[in-house]
């Protein structure tokens, strides 16, 4: 083969080796951007999938913080309450707005490990959850004391309670207070609730009864006419005592009138029925 020969078979190999080279390179670029292609789709899609999963968590946060009590729940809630209440916690409800509540008891609500007023928040929390606030506030005076309690904050009404459940401090009045001025006493009271609350309700209930009593069950008597002749909700929870067998009062009260465990968990009982139909 002489020099020319061999010079053009030479070229025409590098040529050759060239073509393949190119080829690869080409090849390789287009796996590149295939590959950058289906990275980008991929992250496309969990970028997608992420925000999608992000939608209902952020649902989920409004649906809780919005979340009502239903209708039938509402009508369940109120089944047992006088006229003036169901309306007020019924428009309460259905609006969202929380139910402030404030009970005031004498020295007795704390009675009986745990007394009526724990057990009925107790109650009242298994029931509407959330949306009662309860306030307890105890007094260890009468009626007249309060009263002049009033003016020294005792009671912080800037909370606008929307219910005031009382105790009539009954057995504290007896012999101290009598029943025409009690009865204003908690007119008093309701004027101050109202200031603040222009749909504001006070409901009254009595102190507890007694094993054995002439002239207290004739003043409790004559409370509760007054106040329901003035259109006061009045919870008679009197009715579910066993009055007039001493035995068996006995079981609910101690030695000095106060209620035991079974006397308050009684006490809490028709209270609590009638704030949660049940």
């Amino acid at each position: 083969m002489n020099k020319t020969s061999f010079l053009t078979v030479f070229v025409m190999i590098g040529c050759v080796i060239t073509l393949i080279i190119s080829y690869l390179v080409y090849d390789s670029r287009l796996d590149s951007v295939a590959t950058h292609a289906d990275s980008s789709a991929i992250q496309k899609e969990e970028n997608d999938g992420n925000a999608s999963e992000k939608v209902p968590s952020e649902t989920s946060s409004k649906t809780t913080e919005s979340e009502k009590l239903t209708s039938e729940q509402i009508d369940s809630l109120t089944e047992n309450m006088s006229e003036d209440v169901r309306v007020l916690v019924t428009s309460r409800l259905k609006a969202g707005e929380k139910i402030q509540l404030l009970i005031i008891g004498s020295s007795f609500i704390n009675e009986g490990n745990p007394g009526y007023g724990n057990l009925l928040t107790t109650s009242l929390s298994q029931s509407y959850g959330e949306w009662i606030e309860p306030t307890t506030k105890s007094f260890d005076g009468t009626t007249a004391n309060l009263v002049n309690e009033l003016d020294n904050n005792f009671i912080d009404w800037s909370k606008e309670y929307d219910i005031v459940l009382m105790e009539g401090m009954n057995l504290s009045n007896n012999g101290e207070v009598i029943v025409e001025d009690s009865v204003e006493h908690i007119e008093l009271i309701n004027e101050q609730l109202k200031s603040y609350v222009n749909d504001g309700v006070l409901i009254v209930h009595p102190s507890q009864p007694l094993a054995s009593a002439i002239y207290y069950p004739v003043e409790v008597d004559s409370f509760k006419t007054y106040m329901t002749d003035r259109g006061y909700t009045y919870i008679d929870h009197w009715t579910e005592w066993p009055i007039g067998n001493k035995e068996e009062m006995n079981t609910y009260l101690t030695e000095d009138s106060s209620p035991n465990k079974e006397g308050a968990a009684l006490w809490a009982s028709a209270l609590s029925t009638f704030f949660t139909g049940k």
